[in-house]
């Protein structure tokens, strides 16, 4: 049991972390092969292992430790950081892993875990053994990527339900992204937010000054449904939007 209560205390674990305690790789391999067999672990993927309940059987981890652990960067992103803090609208059981470094999907416990690309650092943080993205950057990356939003209906649901954000990290992250897209999306989207989110009226005035004459679809999907162009923003923008709190959803 000395071995289950140091796989209790990692809760994911690869064959690294066992080495680590073992300083003995061939005794790393007995322990886990070990505890495959009596039941005390599960194996996620290729060196990927998940403590179980001996109770109940089932795995201790949840969807956002396994996440976490996939990859040495890996953290939560997109909608799945939504569920994480609780505004999600539709149950999903696909889980957003970013990371610098590509994995393959795969299915584990009723959840499947998708690779998304990350090419940037900030906004992530560590909660316990959960990497995740805070709640600014989240906002912003689904802004940016309402398909892994859930769709823009997901994504508006979402942020009625976020609670109110760091105007000044808002600022600071849209100038690591640099993007005159998503500069326009911001300032449109939280425009609409902005006493749900606490929006200042410096973050709209900052995405404004720093978009530029071309006109832009929100979303691919933009060009396939009922949409508008706002002229403040060079944008053309789904209806759902600018009809939030009169359709049936709200």
């Amino acid at each position: 049991m000395k071995n289950y209560k140091e796989m209790l205390n990692l809760k994911v674990f690869n064959m690294q972390d066992i080495n680590n305690l073992t300083h003995n790789e061939k005794t790393s391999k007995s322990i886990i092969q070990r505890m495959l067999k009596n039941g005390y672990i599960k194996r996620i993927k290729y060196n990927l292992y998940a403590v179980c309940d001996l109770e109940y059987g089932g795995v201790i981890p949840d969807q956002y430790m396994i996440g976490s652990k996939i990859q040495d960067d890996s953290f939560i992103s997109y909608h799945s950081a939504f569920d994480y803090y609780g505004v999600k609208n539709q149950v999903f059981y696909l889980v957003y892993v970013s990371s610098k470094n590509k994995f393959n999907e795969f299915d584990f416990d009723g959840y499947s875990y998708a690779f998304v690309k990350n090419k940037y650092d900030f906004g992530v943080i560590q909660k316990g053994k959960i990497r995740i993205t805070d709640k600014e950057r989240t906002v912003l990356d689904n802004i940016n990527r309402p398909d892994l939003a859930g769709g823009n209906e997901e994504l508006i649901m979402c942020l009625e339900l976020m609670t109110q954000l760091d105007n000044n990290k808002i600022i600071e992250y849209l100038k690591y992204y640099n993007s005159k897209k998503l500069y326009a999306k911001v300032g449109f989207v939280l425009e609409r937010f902005k006493e749900d989110l606490g929006i200042s009226e410096e973050v709209i005035q900052e995405c404004h000054k720093n978009i530029c004459n071309t006109h832009y679809y929100f979303d691919s999907e933009t060009k396939k449904l009922k949409n508008k162009f706002i002229s403040k923003w060079n944008l053309i923008v789904p209806e759902i939007y600018l009809t939030r709190g009169e359709g049936i959803y709200w």
